[in-house]
């Protein structure tokens, strides 16, 4: 990322520094071109503090990125501008906050800098009942469990007993998977997932249905949406092509269909567009390098000719098809031609009509099934919270009072990665801005790279970017704007760029396609200085390869040479597109003494520790899982031998296995410790689910049969998750969803070379790029059963019957192919724009044949092959490494867990409060302080999940309070006493600005009472920590609450001393815990709820 010294350093070289003065004014609205290192985020950061400069108050600007890393890096750099100026605007800026009494360094938090999501959250938090949307709710990115228990009880209502026509409709919906009951729940689950996409289109075919409209009117707007489209398409190709052009192809058809007798009508008629596609290109959808009789362009004979002049017009044809064909090359018209071969008709043919009534019928039962799971897991996804936010800011298309005092307080937005926007957020972005006008001073400003769309798998749609840059957006005048400055590339590697992805992107743009026209960046960082010698990019093609073993060879020797030639500062990264077969790699760069890390690249599930605890939750879980069983026994949690294991097969039940004792003498010791400790599990249901298999997990010795400290951290991250789906009642499915949507935490200390995919790597910069497997296949071919494409609002369906196939189908599915294309050229382009120096791009063949997959990122650079290095089997490296197997572990059979010491001091010195009788030796006057205690962090568990501005007590808490001292043995005479100093210090919390800030539930990973357990010298310690978050800056906070009482007379620099004296190695104690289990900084602070007084302590 582009630091502002750096900017600085190259301000005088800088191409567009017109254009970044103008765009970063606080006046005026603007869409942002921003190529891959042309420090949008600077530009971002400097509008941002423009803006400051001129609003009342900072929070009429609202800044969105799309990740919490983008989000926190871009409010770190805004604070570190106004905490310590080095620009002039900046200063300004920080002027204006003294000025009007921000005091933005201890209110960060009105800094409006945050994710969409979190931004849709605090909306409908404001307005619960608008947004039908409980406070409770948890929000996911999405939930997979949710579509298939909604599937699944959406054709349960086959079995309703009464409700005869809904039990119809669902066995019409049925019907159309041909009664495949499990093929139906996986397609209605999958369209649940992605119903973003045609939630809204469909809106108005379901209010239609509703009111009772006839399915011919149904049929009529969907066969007008298809013909629409299609009309568009030839409207888009007409305008494409310039007249000249169009004439000479209109000639070169008609005579080819002449010589063919087939029907040409002048391009009035699909046929005649799909004859034109046919003519230039193969069936591979290449363009052809000559014609023949089968496409209309008979031999010219030169053994009885019919005559001269029929030998000389075949010939100057054929010359003319050669200078059109050349020409529709030169001027990138593939993606044209290969949809004129497929355009279809719009109609809807009568096979396909009972399946559109029947799905179009079903949806809103499918929906309100999807809603009822919802309420029952109590959380939702990221779709459901955005239409909830949708919910709050209009009703009926009119703005509420939520969107009004919005538009009133909000005045500006700005948008990171604005190409990464989908559908549904672009129409929460209009809702928010829906009563804007020209004249009303508001400001919009997006900044993002078309080039670097490659999210279509998140429903991210570049229409929108390039929509919005042609043609602005409705109540706001949007001046659009590129910058070309790359100011992370030495300039010679931004002249190889540019040479490369001028052909590979082309010069056209094809919105529809999501086609980008290349945009050439300018360098702007001389500061990297290359020797002469210096290959910046560089392409080499192993034949014979097809385990990929001489591709990795060759990427480490790479990485030594570039670790001996720039030293071993330098950073470099290995990108892939996928993560699978990246074990060759690593298997070689072990073998060679290469450090390696992986970000995101190793599923959490298939770390060991991670399927060792899930098969303990499945057998704890469902005691006749015989595998789950059988895998526990393997484990190092057991260790038991192959002969034992087959003695057990014997039995069918976990009861029985359990109960053998035909085992070795170490087996059935082993296996007795196990029987032990899940039978002591059995008696504790009344803990949480988590805190039985954690226990379990330790007492078997979990901590002691994993080598590393990566383990321990992905032991602790599967507990997370384990009681994350706990919530609302625990389901095994529901927590592998969980763990095969999650990453292992890797520490990679010092590694020479950091490993990840292309799309981690988006955002991030290296002096080195290594991109390998380039040959892959990168898209996989899809043949839904129902295909759907939202279209200006519309929808465009189409189902893949194999009986009565339906030609629609079969064209929405090859454009698909043509986007994917499209992005899989930006997704090269991404890979080889993270490199600051070189770039080294592998590619590997099974044969000499050097022929590259189709949908390969290596087909792109298949015209440059003949400047590649290509290496042969005689000069690559070919040993085959050995196969290792792996290493099995098993504890002591006499291993016996025993509850651990802390390895912190006991607080012996806990000072009672400064009742003449509460002493050690008064223990009736210690266990009201006791009580007391319990009480107060009771009410502060429960205040820190409320809003803090709401009523937080009545008539019924002075009750519920009653009730806990009595329950706890206060008597009358001494509970009045006890509600009154109850009441007086959490009065004192809420009144003081550092314990409501505490408390505040918006902090990231806040939470209370919450138990940690770490491993120091050998020992486990468990705490429980009274209330923890991660601030604005990153920092852990651990906060202990005290209810110690002390003398009016006694001094706040007393009772700090007080605090580090007594509760310094407690804390530190809890540190080390918190530290051990996640990478960030810590603060540990007393508060004493009494005075009340906030001390910080030393972390460690």
């Amino acid at each position: 990322m582009m630091s502002d010294s750096m900017l600085k350093a190259a301000i005088a070289q800088v191409p567009d520094q017109q254009v970044r003065d103008e765009v970063v004014s606080p006046k005026g609205s603007y869409i942002v071109q921003a190529p891959a290192g042309s420090g949008k985020t600077t530009l971002l950061v400097t509008r941002y503090l423009n803006l400051l400069c001129v609003v009342r108050q900072p929070e009429e600007i609202l800044a969105i990125t799309f990740t919490d890393k983008a989000a926190k890096e871009m409010k770190r750099r805004v604070l570190s501008q106004l905490l310590n100026p080095t620009s002039e605007i900046a200063e300004k800026a920080l002027g204006r906050s003294e000025q009007l009494g921000w005091n933005i360094a201890l209110n960060s938090q009105r800094l409006k800098i945050q994710t969409i999501d979190s931004f849709a959250y605090s909306l409908v938090r404001r307005m619960p009942l608008e947004s039908q949307l409980s406070l409770d709710y948890a929000s996911l990115e999405t939930a997979p469990t949710v579509y298939d228990d909604a599937a699944v009880e959406f054709f349960e209502l086959m079995f309703a007993d009464k409700q005869d026509e809904l039990v119809e409709t669902i066995v019409k919906v049925l019907s159309i998977f041909d009664g495949d009951v499990s093929l139906g729940q996986r397609v209605l689950a999958e369209m649940l997932q992605r119903r973003h996409d045609w939630i809204k289109p469909m809106q108005t075919i379901l209010t239609a249905l509703r009111d009772g409209v006839a399915s011919d009117r149904l049929f009529e707007q969907l066969e007008d949406t298809r013909n629409t489209y299609v009309e568009q398409l030839l409207n888009t190709i007409r305008s494409d092509f310039d007249d000249d052009l169009l004439k000479r192809c209109r000639d070169l058809c008609r005579y080819a269909a002449h010589n063919k007798d087939v029907f040409f009508g002048d391009f009035e008629h699909t046929s005649d567009w799909n004859f034109l596609g046919k003519l230039f290109l193969t069936t591979q959808d290449v363009f052809r390098k000559s014609v023949n009789v089968s496409q209309g362009f008979p031999p010219c004979p030169y053994r009885d000719p019919p005559n001269i002049h029929q030998i000389d017009e075949r010939a100057r044809q054929k010359n003319i098809w050669l200078q059109v064909v050349d020409e529709l090359q030169e001027k990138d018209y593939l993606d044209s031609l290969r949809v004129m071969k497929r355009l279809v008709s719009g109609e809807i043919a009568d096979s396909q009509r009972e399946k559109f009534d029947s799905l179009c019928r079903g949806l809103p039962i499918l929906l309100q099934k999807l809603n009822s799971v919802f309420r029952q897991r109590e959380y939702i996804d990221y779709p459901e919270l955005n239409f909830a936010a949708q919910r709050a800011l209009t009703n009926n298309g009119e703005p509420t009072d939520l969107a009004l005092a919005l538009d009133y307080r909000i005045s500006h937005i700005l948008i990171d990665e604005y190409q990464d926007t989908s559908e549904s957020q672009f129409d929460f972005f209009e809702s928010v801005m829906a009563s804007w006008s020209p004249e009303s001073g508001n400001t919009f400003f997006a900044v993002g790279d078309p080039m670097q769309s490659i999210y279509r798998f998140r429903h991210a749609n570049l229409q929108l970017f390039q929509r919005t840059f042609k043609e602005g957006l409705p109540n706001v005048h949007v001046h659009a704007r590129k910058l070309s400055s790359n100011f992370r590339s030495a300039p010679a590697l931004v002249k190889s760029v540019n040479t490369v992805f001028e052909h590979v992107l082309g010069s056209t743009e094809n919105t529809n396609y999501s086609a980008v026209a290349f945009a050439e960046s300018s360098p702007a960082n001389y500061s990297i200085k290359l020797d002469d010698d210096v290959q910046t990019m560089e392409l080499l093609l192993i034949q014979n390869d097809a385990t990929g073993f001489q591709e990795a060879q060759e990427v480490a020797k790479r990485i030594e040479d570039i670790q001996k030639k720039f030293g071993y500062e330098d950073s470099i990264a290995l990108l892939v597109s996928a993560r699978t077969r990246l074990s060759t790699y690593f298997s070689v760069f072990q073998d060679r003494g290469i450090k390696w890390k992986g970000v995101d690249i190793v599923k959490l599930v298939d770390a060991p520790v991670v399927q060792d605890l899930y098969s303990l939750v499945e057998a704890f879980n469902e005691r006749r899982s015989k595998l789950a069983w059988m895998s526990v026994f393997r484990s190092p949690l057991c260790g038991l031998t192959l002969p034992d294991l087959e003695k057990l097969c014997e039995f069918e039940t976990a009861e029985e296995m359990l109960a053998c004792t035909k085992l070795s003498e170490q087996g059935d010791k082993l296996l007795s410790r196990v029987r032990c400790e899940f039978q002591r599990t059995l008696l504790e249901s009344h803990l949480t689910f988590r805190s039985q298999i954690e226990r379990l997990w330790y007492r078997l010795g979990g901590n002691l049969a994993y080598f590393d400290v990566d383990s321990l951290i992905n032991a602790e991250r599967f507990f997370e998750l384990l009681e994350s789906a706990s919530r609302g009642g625990f389901r095994l499915d529901e927590l592998w969803s969980k763990i095969d949507t999650e990453y292992v935490s890797e520490s990679g200390k010092d590694a020479d070379v950091e490993v990840m995919t292309i799309h981690k790597a988006k955002g991030l910069e290296f002096d080195h790029v290594l991109l390998v497997d380039t040959n892959r296949r990168t898209v996989a071919d899809s043949h839904p059963l129902v295909h759907w494409l939202n279209y200006q609002r519309a929808l465009l369906i189409a189902f893949n019957d194999l009986e009565n196939p339906d030609p629609f189908y079969q064209f929405l599915l090859d454009e698909e192919k043509i986007r994917d294309s499209n992005e899989q050229k930006r997704l090269l382009y991404v890979a080889i724009t993270r490199a600051k120096k070189t770039v080294s791009v592998y590619g590997r063949f099974k044969d000499e044949k050097q022929k590259p997959d189709l949908s390969s990122l290596l087909k792109y650079l298949e015209p440059f092959f003949d400047d590649a290095t290509v290496m042969s089997p005689e000069t690559a490296m070919i040993e085959e490494p050995e196969v290792k197997s792996k290493m099995l572990f098993r504890l002591d059979p006499a291993f016996i867990w025993s509850e651990p010491v802390p390895d912190f001091e006991i607080d012996e010195s806990f000072k009672l409060p400064i009742e003449a009788d509460a002493t050690v030796d008064n223990p009736i006057n210690f266990q009201l302080e006791l009580v007391l205690g319990n009480l107060v962090h009771q009410e502060l568990h429960r205040i820190s999940r409320c809003d803090l501005n709401s009523e937080l007590f009545d008539s019924n808490r002075t009750t519920s309070w009653r009730n806990f001292l009595q329950s706890e043995g206060m008597t009358n005479e001494d509970i009045p006493r006890m509600l009154e100093r109850t009441a007086r210090q959490l009065e004192n919390v809420l009144a003081d600005e550092k314990g409501r800030f505490i408390l505040d539930r918006d902090h990231v990973d806040a939470q209370s009472e919450v138990s940690y357990t770490g491993y120091f010298k050998g020992e486990i310690q468990n705490v429980i920590v009274d209330r923890t978050f991660i601030d604005e800056q990153g920092i852990r906070w651990i906060v202990d609450y005290k209810t110690t009482a002390f003398s009016p007379t006694k001094k706040p620099e007393d009772i700090v001393k007080h605090s580090r004296q007594n509760y310094q190695t407690q804390l530190s104690g809890y540190a080390r815990i918190l530290q051990a289990i996640e990478d960030r900084p810590v603060k540990c602070v007393v508060y004493y709820t009494d005075v009340p007084l906030m001390v910080e302590l030393e972390s460690e």
